[in-house]
């Protein structure tokens, strides 16, 4: 189970709104002034990141909680998005260069963009159908309440 800590933001009946705190690799590298990768990231990324759980637990708003995400799931989806259109691209490069051959057409640029247009439709339909299927591997979940709110003490 993959972690990370987060701020309960708001309460709706078993939905709870969480908000945790984009960490990047940039933060501590020694070069971030330096860097444009730094820079970009400090620029353009969002600084935190809002999730709606459903959980049967009991959380206020102000809670610090512990969400996990199940370390599979992420995985099988990171393969699926990452190697597969990668060895797609591979395979069909090699298969249309050897087209290219056979017919004679001799240009390296209809194989670098068959490739890339058929590595493309690969990539839509895998990410059209880890959209379909169960999305419970994907799912994070609230694990458990790390410290509660503070309570307002009225007045005596």
């Amino acid at each position: 189970m993959i972690t990370e800590t987060a701020t309960v933001i708001a309460v709706n009946n078993d939905i709870v709104t969480v908000e945790a705190a984009i960490k990047s690799t940039c933060s501590t590298c020694q070069a971030q002034q330096d860097c444009g990768s730094g820079v970009i990231s400090r620029a353009i990324a969002p600084k935190v990141q809002q999730l709606d759980i459903a959980t049967p637990m009991s959380v206020k708003v102000g809670d610090t909680v512990s969400v996990g995400i199940p370390e599979a799931g992420l995985l099988s989806a990171s393969m699926w998005l990452y190697l597969a259109p990668l060895i797609l691209f591979v395979v069909s490069a090699g298969l249309l260069t050897e087209a290219v051959q056979w017919l004679s057409w001799g240009h390296e640029l209809m194989v670098v963009a068959g490739a890339g247009l058929i590595t493309l439709a690969g990539f839509v339909g895998i990410s059209g159908h880890l959209k379909k299927v169960d999305k419970s591997r994907f799912k994070p979940v609230i694990l458990a309440v790390l410290s509660p709110a503070a309570q307002a003490h009225p007045a005596v």
